[in-house]
């Protein structure tokens, strides 16, 4: 997250707290009407006005890009057949990929993210692998192998493919037999 995105974040939680602060204080009776009525006149109240205005603004294009962004991540992928159009959901791209991880490249823990790019795709890969494996060389295949299958299979052309490695952790061990005593062992960390 970006300082402006952090600094944007802080000051919308602090004006709607605000906002939801003073309602509840003039719903309780604790600030009255008339008291805020001569308030909101001095040349203070105006310029707290313009101020919450301009958020309230601010924030509905904030909401509004929000709505953009979903709209646009659900947004068929659609491509010009012989006889018609042919259109593809985010969600069959994603359950594709996820097949090829898995049954081609043997990876079990992973996300996929995808975004509209250039009339194609960029695919987002978050993964966890174990210690032994390589980085590089499996972020390489991912990239070279959803390249390919994606396009070859689909049609739709990638433009990008992210991988993210958020977890280096070792195989999760299977619970051990019994010993010869008949209790169970137990391996410490």
């Amino acid at each position: 997250m970006s300082a402006a995105t952090f600094l944007f974040y802080t000051v919308s939680c602090l004006f709607t707290g605000g906002l939801g602060v003073l309602f509840i204080l003039f719903g309780a009776g604790t600030l009255s009407f008339d008291e805020a009525k001569v308030f909101l006149s001095s040349a203070g109240g105006i310029a707290v006005l313009f101020l919450s205005g301009a958020c309230l603004i601010i924030l509905l294009g904030y909401f509004l890009l929000l709505i953009y962004r979903n709209r646009l991540a659900t947004a068929r992928f659609s491509q010009e057949g012989e006889r018609g159009k042919i259109e593809i959901s985010p969600y069959a791209v994603q359950e594709f990929i996820s097949g090829i991880l898995q049954e081609e490249l043997g990876i079990t823990r992973f996300r996929v993210r995808l975004r509209h790019k250039e009339d194609g795709v960029a695919i987002y890969v978050h993964i966890a692998l174990t210690p032994q494996e390589r980085v590089a060389e499996i972020g390489s295949r991912i990239q070279e192998t959803l390249t390919c299958r994606v396009m070859e299979r689909t049609g739709i052309e990638v433009r990008e493919v992210s991988v993210l490695v958020g977890k280096i952790r070792p195989h999760e061990q299977k619970p051990q037999e019994k010993d010869e005593e008949g209790d169970e062992s137990e391996n410490e960390l």
